[in-house]
């Protein structure tokens, strides 16, 4: 069975790899995640939380929090390495 699997050669391999890493490490899909786990957060802690209008301030101080230690931290940290 092994014949009819025929295995992608390591070039196109290693370009697939790199688009990968490229989205991924995109700063768009960076603060996207942050949102989710924002609302993720939000949601684990909502039987703490007293009204709706509290769970909304709340996820935009939790990502407005998270984005900014994002930016603050690694931002600058890739920058020094570029």
């Amino acid at each position: 069975m092994r014949f009819l699997y025929k295995r992608s050669r390591v070039d196109l391999a290693n370009e697939e790899l790199n688009t990968v890493m490229d989205v991924v490490s995109s700063d768009l899909f960076i603060y996207l995640d942050l949102f989710v786990f924002s609302i993720i957060f939000t949601l684990l802690l909502s039987p703490a939380i007293a009204s709706v209008s509290h769970m909304i301030l709340f996820l935009v101080v939790c990502y407005s929090l998270f984005a900014c230690v994002y930016y603050f931290v690694v931002s600058r940290i890739k920058a020094d390495i570029r």
